[in-house]
């Protein structure tokens, strides 16, 4: 009975971490609000894609491209922080 407890409660603490772990290998995507730029970061934060519209591109400044990138990039950080609680 006691061995079986332990496994039981083993199994409950491994169920957390498998998905910590899970959730670190999964790539979360957002956009900005202009639809501009897509960022791909992985689960701990780091930016591992950064895709932009091609059809919007030649339309913006440098320096909304820069502010959009930021954008894109900030939500998809607050998303992978959000999977990993």
């Amino acid at each position: 009975m006691n061995r079986e407890l332990t496994t039981q409660s083993e199994g409950v603490e491994e169920r957390p971490a498998a998905r910590r772990r899970q959730a670190a290998q999964k790539v979360v995507t957002a956009q900005d609000d202009w639809g501009l730029v897509e960022v791909g970061v992985a689960g701990n934060g780091e930016v591992l894609e950064v895709a932009i519209n091609s059809a919007l591109f030649e339309h913006v400044k440098p320096s909304d491209l820069a502010e959009a990138m930021l954008q894109a990039a900030r939500a998809a950080q607050r998303r992978a922080r959000h999977l990993h609680r």
